[in-house]
C-alpha cells in the first residue's frame, strides 16, 4: 500500500512540476501571443471589440479566426495597428489584429485560444445577456438604459454606473445629456464617452456609453435619480414631401431608470481610524541612501507610495512620524493623484520625509500596520511598512587643531584694480564738450564701484561655502597644545551667512560659531547647539531652519531677521573666550 502511494506522489510530481515551470516563465517572460476584449458582460447583439496580439518574432502569420464561428458573428473586416511597448528596458513591438464581433446566443460563451507557432493564447469568457429592449414609440428611433454594478456597497466605496445612449438616427446640434445628481455622494466621469454600434430586434444603433463612479458619503439607502436627455431631430414626412425644402421638427425628451442602492456603514470589527475600502491596496517604500553608516548631520529621505484602487487619493492616510531622542523628521508635502479607466479610480499618495540624525547610535523606526477592507472578498487585510534600523556614527568632528592651509580669509583686500582712470584713455578735448567729458566719468567711477561690490560679494559666498571651525583657529598656540578658536570671528562669518548665504550655509556657520563660542569641538548638530545654549526662543529658530533645509511644509518658517538678535543676544552672555590671534573677519559691503 505505502509503494503505490509513494509511486503516486512520484507521478503526480512529475506532472506538475513542468506545469508550474511553465507558469512561471510565463509570469516572468512577456508573452509572444495575446487575445482580449473591450469588455466582458454584453447583451445579445450588442457589438463589442476583440484584440488579436501578435509579437514581431512570430512574423508576419495572421491567427486563424475560423473558430470564432461558431458562437460569434464577425461584423465588417480585421483591421490591424502596429505598436511597441518599452518596459523596464524591455521592448517589445507587435500588431494587433482587431474583429468586431456579437454573441449569437446569450448565456456563458468562450472565445476560443489562438495559435502561432508554439505560442497560444488564453481563452476568453464572454457573458451575453438578453437583449435590450426600447420603448420611446412607434420607431424605436433612440433610447436610453442605465445599470450600476452594485445593488450593495460600503460608504466611501466606488459604485460605477453607467448610461448608454442608443440611437439610429441623427439629432440636431444642441442635444444634452444630464449628468447623475446624487444626494450626499462624490460624482466623478470616468474618461471620456466610448462609441460602437450595436443591434437590438434588428435594427443597428450607434451606442454612445458615459460612466461615472460614485462614492457614498454616508449609509442607508442611497437613490439615483434618473438622468434626462434632450433633443431636437428634422426629418422630412408627412405633408412635407410636397415641399422640398420644408423640414418638420421633432423633439425628443428621454429619461433612464432610477436605481436604489443599499449603503452599508463600516463594520464594527474594523480597527483603523481611517475607512479604507478598495479592491487592492498596496504600499512601496524606498530610501535615497542606505542606511547602515549614517553621520550626525547627514539626511537620509524615505519615500512612500500608496496605492488603492476603488478609492480617492484624498482618502488615502499618511504616515505619522514621532521625533525621538538623536532623530528628526521633516515630512514634505504629500503628491495625491487620481487615475480612471473603465474600472473604476486608482488613488496615489506619495510623501518623503527627510530623516536627520542628531546623535550617534542605532535607531528603530517601528512598523506602520494600515487596516484596509477588501472589498471584492468583503474581508479585513492590511498593509505593513516593516520597521527599519537607522546606524549612526559620529562622523568627522568639523574642528580640527590641524593649522589650516594657508588661505587669505580675512578678506580686508578684496584685490580690486587700482589704476587711474583719467589715464586709461587719452581724450582729445577737439570735438567734445565738458558734458561728455563729465559723462563718461561718471559712467567709469560707477562701474568700478560695482565690480568692485560684485567681486567682494563673490568672495564672500565662496568663503561661506567652505567655512569651517577649524578657520578660526588661533595661529598663537604653542606646540602640542589644540588652538583655541575665535568666536567674534565666527560672529562676522555667521552673520554674513545670514544676509547672504543659503539655509545649509546658515546651518554649517552656525555649528561653527557654536564650537568657537563654547570651545567645545562635539557640537556637531543644531540639536546639540541648542541644548548648550539652553534659550526657548534661539532652539524654535533653530527648528524652523532645520525644518526649512529638509522638509517642505508650509507651516515651517525661518526668518534670518528673527535669527540675528537673538545670536547677538548669546554671544555678549554665553562668549568668555577673548579673542585671539589674527582676527579672520570678512569686509563691509561699503565703507564708511
Amino acid at each position: 500500500m505505502v509503494s503505490r502511494l509513494s509511486t503516486f506522489l512520484v507521478l503526480a510530481l512529475i506532472t506538475v512540476l513542468p506545469v508550474m515551470s511553465s507558469l512561471a516563465q510565463t509570469q516572468t517572460t512577456p508573452q509572444a501571443l495575446s487575445s482580449f476584449v473591450d469588455r466582458n458582460e454584453v447583451t445579445l447583439n450588442e457589438i463589442f471589440t476583440l484584440t488579436v496580439r501578435v509579437d514581431s518574432t512570430l512574423g508576419n502569420t495572421r491567427p486563424s479566426l475560423s473558430a470564432l464561428n461558431r458562437d460569434f458573428e464577425q461584423i465588417g473586416n480585421v483591421s490591424t495597428r502596429s505598436s511597441y511597448t518599452n518596459i523596464n528596458g524591455t521592448v517589445q513591438s507587435f500588431v494587433d489584429y482587431i474583429i468586431r464581433l456579437r454573441a449569437r446566443s446569450t448565456g456563458n460563451l468562450t472565445i476560443p485560444a489562438f495559435r502561432i507557432g508554439g505560442e497560444v493564447t488564453t481563452p476568453i469568457r464572454i457573458t451575453v445577456g438578453d437583449a435590450a429592449q426600447g420603448d420611446v414609440g412607434s420607431d424605436n428611433e433612440i433610447f436610453i438604459l442605465s445599470s450600476v454594478s452594485k445593488d450593495r456597497v460600503y460608504v466611501q466605496e466606488q459604485l460605477l454606473y453607467t448610461i448608454k445612449l442608443y440611437y439610429s438616427i441623427s439629432f440636431d446640434q444642441g442635444a444634452q445629456l444630464t449628468s447623475p445628481q446624487v444626494a450626499d455622494s462624490v460624482v466623478q466621469q470616468l474618461g471620456s464617452d466610448e462609441t460602437y454600434s450595436e443591434i437590438v430586434d434588428g435594427i443597428r444603433y450607434n451606442v454612445t456609453e458615459r460612466k461615472f463612479v460614485i462614492f457614498p458619503q454616508s449609509s442607508g439607502e442611497l437613490t439615483i435619480p434618473p438622468v434626462y436627455f434632450t433633443a431636437t431631430v428634422g426629418r422630412r414626412g408627412g405633408l412635407t414631401r410636397f415641399f422640398n425644402n420644408r423640414t418638420s421638427v421633432r423633439e425628443i425628451n428621454l429619461s433612464s431608470d432610477s436605481h436604489a442602492i443599499e449603503v452599508l456603514g463600516k463594520p464594527a470589527s474594523f480597527p483603523g481610524q481611517t475607512w479604507l475600502p478598495a479592491s487592492n491596496l498596496s504600499i512601496i517604500e524606498s530610501w535615497s541612501g542606505a542606511l547602515d553608516n549614517l553621520a550626525i548631520g547627514d539626511s537620509v529621505t524615505r519615500n512612500i507610495r500608496l496605492s488603492a484602487n476603488g478609492l480617492s487619493s484624498s482618502l488615502l492616510p499618511g504616515i505619522n512620524y514621532q521625533d525621538m531622542p538623536g532623530l528628526k523628521f521633516y515630512p514634505d508635502q504629500p503628491v495625491r493623484e487620481d487615475t480612471a479607466d473603465e474600472t473604476g479610480v486608482t488613488g496615489i499618495r506619495s510623501e518623503g520625509t527627510a530623516i536627520v540624525p542628531s546623535e550617534a547610535g542605532e535607531f528603530v523606526i517601528p512598523e506602520v500596520i494600515i487596516p484596509w477592507w477588501n472589498t471584492t472578498t468583503d474581508t479585513l487585510e492590511e498593509a505593513v511598512i516593516p520597521a527599519q534600523t537607522l546606524s549612526v556614527v559620529s562622523g568627522r568632528a568639523q574642528f580640527s587643531g590641524n593649522t589650516p592651509s594657508p588661505v587669505d580669509f580675512s578678506l580686508n583686500n578684496p584685490g580690486a584694480t587700482s589704476g587711474n582712470p583719467s589715464g586709461a584713455a587719452t581724450v582729445q578735448s577737439s570735438g567734445l564738450t565738458l558734458f561728455w567729458i563729465s559723462s563718461t566719468a561718471v559712467f567709469a567711477i560707477a562701474w568700478l564701484f560695482t565690480t568692485t561690490l560684485w567681486l567682494r560679494s563673490r568672495r564672500q559666498l565662496a568663503f561661506l561655502a567652505t567655512a569651517t571651525p577649524a578657520m578660526f583657529s588661533s595661529k598663537k598656540a604653542t606646540s602640542g597644545q589644540t588652538p583655541s578658536m575665535n568666536a567674534d570671528a565666527a560672529l562676522k562669518v555667521l552673520r554674513t551667512a545670514l544676509t547672504q548665504g543659503t539655509p545649509a550655509e546658515i546651518r554649517r556657520c552656525l555649528i561653527a560659531w557654536g564650537q568657537a563660542l563654547f570651545q567645545d569641538s562635539s557640537i556637531l548638530s543644531l540639536n546639540a547647539l541648542a541644548r548648550r545654549c539652553a534659550d526657548d526662543m534661539f532652539s524654535s529658530q533653530l527648528s524652523a531652519l532645520e525644518a526649512s533645509s529638509y522638509g517642505n511644509n508650509a507651516g515651517d518658517v525661518f526668518t534670518s531677521k528673527e535669527l540675528e538678535p537673538v545670536i547677538m543676544r548669546l554671544h555678549k552672555t554665553r562668549g568668555k573666550t577673548a579673542s585671539t590671534g589674527r582676527d579672520y573677519s570678512l569686509p563691509p559691503l561699503y565703507k564708511n
